[in-house]
């Protein structure tokens, strides 16, 4: 029983939120999204997931637990989710580049990517911090992590580590990250106000968190009811002690709010 209840607890922040991706879709598709455009396609998943229609919500990578009604999906098959999410047609709606350009990354910073799932913001954050900093790859799911190091073997992102997660707690080390970006993946967590007091703690005193999510008529992403207007992002942060605003980058399906101590 209590080997049980560890595995449980210990489920990945991406087969959470990749367990969000799969449950959210118990809405309907949004019938103007372009399958493959966004990383995650309209169609069903194979075999497994015939009767489960995939969400119309590219899935950066984490998932802390349950939230509103999603249940346990793993994500042990990386390679497969990589050619949705890692598609470089997603960077027309996602501008990775401006993101992390609006982040003001300076070489040398610790740079954590919270739900990196299958790596898609690694290499800009990399190139980001230069040879001397260094980017946590930050997941609960374990397939992930390994597939991150696969892709920083490959790529030579020698500045790149992962992070394993758990549900409530990031592993990031205490008052040691410049910098915390969490894509696609803010709107899956349950007790945000608590979780944005632990990511407080995790930053040095000039530190920031970068919450990237969809607008609530976003053409794509989870079902209307799973999403946040970032006003409530901002509570949320506010709740667990940051100084919180909108941040005026616009990006075409998704609105940036940016967290500092």
């Amino acid at each position: 029983m209590k080997n049980s209840m560890t595995k449980l607890i210990t489920l990945s922040l991406a087969t959470l939120t990749a367990t969000a991706l799969v449950a959210c879709s118990a809405a309907p598709p949004v019938e103007d999204e372009e399958p493959g455009a966004s990383g995650e396609s309209l169609e069903t998943e194979p075999a497994e997931a015939e009767a489960e229609p995939v969400e119309a919500e590219e899935h950066h990578g984490e998932h802390h637990g349950e939230h509103r009604g999603h249940h346990d999906h793993r994500f042990d098959d990386p390679e497969r989710y990589a050619e949705r999410w890692n598609d470089p047609a997603r960077d027309e709606w996602q501008n990775p580049r401006a993101v992390v350009e609006a982040m003001e990354i300076e070489p040398g910073m610790t740079v954590a990517d919270l739900g990196a799932g299958t790596g898609y913001f690694i290499p800009y954050l990399s190139e980001a911090v230069g040879p001397e900093g260094t980017v946590l790859a930050v997941d609960i799911e374990e397939a992930m992590l390994g597939y991150i190091e696969g892709q920083a073997t490959e790529y030579g992102w020698e500045n790149v580590e992962t992070v394993q997660a758990r549900a409530d707690d990031s592993g990031l080390p205490e008052g040691a990250v410049d910098r915390i970006l969490t894509v696609n993946t803010w709107h899956h967590i349950p007790n945000r106000p608590s979780y944005s007091a632990h990511l407080l703690e995790r930053l040095t005193d000039q530190g920031s968190v970068w919450v990237v999510d969809y607008h609530v008529d976003s053409p794509a992403g989870p079902p209307p009811e799973h999403r946040l207007a970032p006003e409530e992002v901002i509570e949320e942060l506010e709740a667990g002690g940051f100084d919180a605003e909108l941040h005026p980058l616009e990006l075409p399906r998704q609105f940036l709010v940016v967290g500092r101590p």
